[in-house]
C-alpha cells in the first residue's frame, strides 16, 4: 500500500504567468492569452486530473488489498491515512495556484472576446469534468473524516484485543458490541451491511490472532520471560515439559469460551435490536463473522481431546 501514503503534489504553474492569469481570472484584461501560455494551462490542468483520479481509484483498490487475517487497526489505519490525503488534495484544490488555472481556462472556454482567445470544446469538457472531480474529492473526504471519528471509538478496545488474553477479551465484549451497534446505527457512511460485515471480521481475525498467539505464549507470559524470542510453530505444544497438559488445556479452552461469549453477545445485541423495530437490526451473515472463528475452535477442541487422553 506504498502509493496510498504518499500525498500527491499539484505541479505549481509557471510563475512567469501569474499576472496574466489573475488579470484574465478577474475579467478585467484585454489582452490576449499567449498560446503557450494556454499550453502550459492545459497541460498542467490535465496532469492533476489524471493524477487525482488515479489517486482516487487507487486508494478504492487498496482498500481491498487490506489483509484476509488483518484486524480493526489495520482498517482505522487506511481510514485515517486516506483522510490525511485527501486533506492534502482538497486544500491544493482551494489554492490560488488551482484557482488561477482553472479561472483562465473557464474564461477561455466561455469568452467570445477575440482578445482572450476562441472557445475551445476540449478545455471547456476539462473545466466541467474538473468540477465532478471536486465533488469527487470533497464527498471521498466527508466519508474518511466520518469513518474516522466512528472507527475512533473502538480504539480503546483494539489495545486489549491485541495485547490482552482470552479472559480479558471476555470482559470488554458488551462495550465493544454497543459500539458497533452505535456505529452501524448512526454513522453517515460506514453502516452498509458491507462494511458493517468487513469490520467484524477483522474484530474476529483479531481475536483469532490473540488465541494463538497466547496458546504459544502463555507460558512465557506468565513467567515473565517476554525478552525472549516466542516460539515460532506450533509444534512446540507436543512438548509435555515445556506446555504440560494441566497448563495448556485450561488455555486452549479459554479460546472456546471467548468464542461462545462473542457469539453469546452478538446475539444479544442482535435480539435487543429487533425488540426496536424501527432501528437498524443486524442483518449480517453470521457465517462470514464467525465461520473463521468456528474452524479454529474446530481444532482447539480437538487438541483438547488429545492432550487430555495424553493426560
Amino acid at each position: 500500500m506504498k502509493s496510498h501514503h504518499n500525498t500527491i503534489k499539484l505541479e505549481l504553474y509557471n510563475p512567469e504567468y501569474k499576472d496574466a492569469a489573475k488579470a484574465i481570472a478577474s475579467g478585467n484584461s484585454n489582452m490576449k492569452i499567449p498560446a503557450n501560455m494556454m499550453d502550459h494551462f492545459q497541460k498542467i490542468f490535465n496532469d492533476w486530473s489524471s493524477k487525482i483520479l488515479d489517486s482516487l481509484e487507487g486508494a478504492d483498490n487498496e482498500k481491498n488489498e487490506i489483509g484476509k487475517d488483518d484486524g480493526p487497526q489495520q482498517e482505522l489505519d487506511y481510514w485515517k491515512v486516506r483522510m490525511r490525503k485527501l486533506t492534502g488534495i482538497s486544500e491544493q484544490l482551494k489554492s490560488d495556484n488551482c484557482r488561477d488555472v482553472y479561472n483562465v481556462l473557464t474564461a477561455s472556454s466561455s469568452s467570445t472576446n477575440s482578445s482572450v482567445a476562441k472557445p475551445d470544446t476540449k478545455i471547456y469538457l476539462a473545466t466541467s469534468k474538473w468540477r465532478g472531480i471536486e465533488l469527487r474529492v470533497t464527498e471521498a473526504l466527508n466519508e474518511a473524516k466520518d469513518n474516522v471519528k466512528y472507527l475512533q471509538t473502538l480504539e480503546k478496545f483494539i489495545e486489549p484485543l491485541e495485547s490482552g488474553n482470552p479472559e480479558t477479551i471476555k470482559e470488554i465484549l458488551p462495550a465493544l458490541m454497543n459500539s458497533i451497534k452505535m456505529i452501524h446505527t448512526i454513522a453517515r457512511y460506514y453502516n452498509t451491511n458491507e462494511r458493517m460485515t468487513g469490520l467484524f471480521v477483522k474484530i474476529t481475525n483479531q481475536m483469532i490472532n490473540n488465541c494463538k498467539y497466547n496458546i504459544l505464549n502463555f507460558i512465557r507470559i506468565r513467567n515473565g520471560d517476554m525478552k525472549k524470542k516466542g516460539p515460532e510453530s506450533d509444534d512446540v505444544l507436543w512438548d509435555d515439559k515445556l506446555y504440560p497438559p494441566e497448563d495448556l488445556i485450561p488455555m486452549l479452552q479459554s479460546c472456546i469460551d471467548l468464542k461462545v461469549a462473542y457469539l453469546k453477545q452478538y446475539e444479544f445485541t442482535k435480539e435487543r435490536l429487533m425488540n426496536m423495530p424501527k432501528g437498524k437490526q443486524f442483518e449480517f451473515s453470521p457465517n462470514q463473522i464467525f465461520g473463521k472463528f468456528d474452524l479454529f475452535c474446530r481444532r482447539v477442541s480437538k487438541l483438547i481431546d488429545l492432550f487430555a487422553t495424553i493426560q
